[in-house]
């Protein structure tokens, strides 16, 4: 794998990772992504995860296997409701809080989980769930 360079998107706070994201705003299934950052928090790399109409589907093994393959110290992930409504369902707070303990025995640091619907943002770690 190459050395992380500058050209790598730098996702220093929420507003570098909306932008990331922003593919997602316009989705009209349920896609999470999930991004790999280095420790200056430059993407290394992405999964996209396309599910059904109102439900997506990936494993924490998934992705802490891909964070262990990019030699990832950080994750954002972000997930869409097609529905229009940004508040996280008790599925995305639970999935959450264990993927963000999962990772940790890694060393590596869930950095946030954004639910995007239209223009709309929540940050699970804006709302302490992370």
């Amino acid at each position: 794998m190459p050395p992380p360079s500058e050209s790598f998107p730098r996702i220093a706070n929420l507003n570098a990772a909306r932008a990331l994201f922003a593919s997602l705003r316009d989705a009209t299934v349920e896609t999470v992504a999930v991004a790999y950052l280095d420790p200056d928090r430059r993407l290394l790399g992405m999964r996209h995860v396309v599910g059904g109409r109102d439900q997506v589907t990936i494993s924490i093994r998934t992705i802490a296997v891909d964070a262990l393959a990019f030699g990832a110290v950080g994750v954002v992930m972000a997930h869409n409701h097609p529905s229009g409504n940004a508040t996280p369902s008790e599925r995305d707070v639970a999935f959450t809080r264990a993927l963000a303990a999962g990772l940790r025995t890694l060393e590596v640091v869930l950095l946030d989980h954004l639910v995007i619907a239209g223009d709309e943002v929540m940050s699970l770690r804006a709302m302490g769930i992370v």
